[in-house]
């Protein structure tokens, strides 16, 4: 049962992690696309704090011609997909 969920959670992530990536690649590439406007919202509310986050722990930041905070998203799924999976091992 609970590894079930961590599966289910573990999917999830790496939804929202290619979902990311695609966000990232189509904002350079096709930033009108319909694609880019169904995203839009559901990745700008992921992003958004990790933004200020960063704006606030690294103000020179917002000078940047570029956007640190999808990094700074990847990176903390990548440790929680790693969590998620030791403790799907251990059970």
């Amino acid at each position: 049962m609970l590894s079930t969920l961590f599966g289910i959670l573990i999917l999830f992530l790496q939804v929202v992690s290619t979902a990311l990536l695609i966000y990232c690649l189509l904002s350079y590439i096709a930033p009108g696309s319909r694609v880019m406007e169904f995203l839009r919202p559901h990745m700008e509310g992921i992003l958004y704090p990790f933004r200020q986050l960063l704006y606030k722990w690294f103000p020179k930041l917002m000078n940047s011609p570029f956007d640190f905070s999808p990094l700074a998203v990847c990176l903390v799924i990548d440790i929680l997909l790693q969590l998620l999976r030791m403790l799907q091992r251990a059970l």
